[in-house]
C-alpha cells in the first residue's frame, strides 16, 4: 500500500512539474485533442475504472482542475467519484454472477477455499482499505462479489470511494491554490 502511495505522489509531483516547466501551448501541442475533448477524457476514465484502475483517478482530477471542462471542479469531482462507485458496483454484481456460476470456486480444495476464507473474513475491511487508497478498488470489488461479502456491507463501505475522492480532490486543489 506504501508503494501505491509513493507512486500516487510520484505522477502528482510529476503532473505539477510539467505544468511549470512547459506552457500551456507546449501542454496542448503534446496530448493534442485528447486534453481538450472531455467525451474522450471520461471514457478512458470509465474504462479505467471498470478495469481495474488502472490509470490512478487523480490523474482526472487534476484534469478536472486544470481545465475545468465537465464543469466546477467539485462538481466534476461528485461526477469523478460516483463513476468510480458504479464501476465498483458492477464489478461486485460481477463477481456476484462469478460467485454463482463458478465450479471452481464452488470446490473444496485447500487452495481455493484458503484465500475465499480470508476475504470473507477480511472482505469488509478491505473494501473500506481499497476504497480510500490506491489499492484497485474495482479489483476489490470484484473479488468482494465473488468471494460473497454481504451486498449489504459493500455498498455501504464502498461510500468510502466518494469520500475518498473529495478528501484527495481537496488537497489538490489546496496544492494549487
Amino acid at each position: 500500500m506504501l508503494r501505491g502511495f509513493l507512486y500516487l505522489g510520484l505522477l502528482v509531483i510529476l503532473f505539477f512539474l510539467i505544468r511549470e516547466a512547459f506552457s500551456e501551448q507546449e501542454r496542448l501541442e503534446w496530448f493534442g485533442s485528447i486534453y481538450t475533448d472531455p467525451y474522450l477524457v471520461m471514457t478512458v476514465f470509465i474504462g479505467s475504472e471498470i478495469l481495474f484502475g488502472i490509470i490512478p483517478p487523480e490523474i482526472f482530477m487534476l484534469w478536472s482542475l486544470e481545465t475545468g471542462l465537465i464543469g466546477p471542479y467539485f462538481w466534476s469531482i461528485g461526477l469523478l467519484s460516483v463513476i468510480s462507485y458504479a464501476a465498483g458496483y458492477l464489478n461486485f454484481n460481477i463477481g456476484l454472477t462469478i460467485n454463482h456460476r463458478s465450479n471452481i470456486l464452488k470446490s473444496k480444495t485447500k487452495f481455493v477455499q484458503k484465500y475465499l476464507d480470508l476475504f470473507k473474513r477480511f472482505g469488509a475491511f478491505m473494501v473500506i482499505v481499497a476504497s480510500i487508497s490506491p489499492l484497485p478498488f474495482s479489483l476489490i470489488a470484484l473479488l468482494g462479489g465473488t468471494a460473497g461479502l454481504e451486498k449489504r456491507k459493500y455498498y455501504l463501505y464502498s461510500l468510502f470511494r466518494i469520500l475518498r475522492y473529495f478528501a484527495y480532490a481537496y488537497v489538490l486543489w489546496l496544492i494549487q491554490a
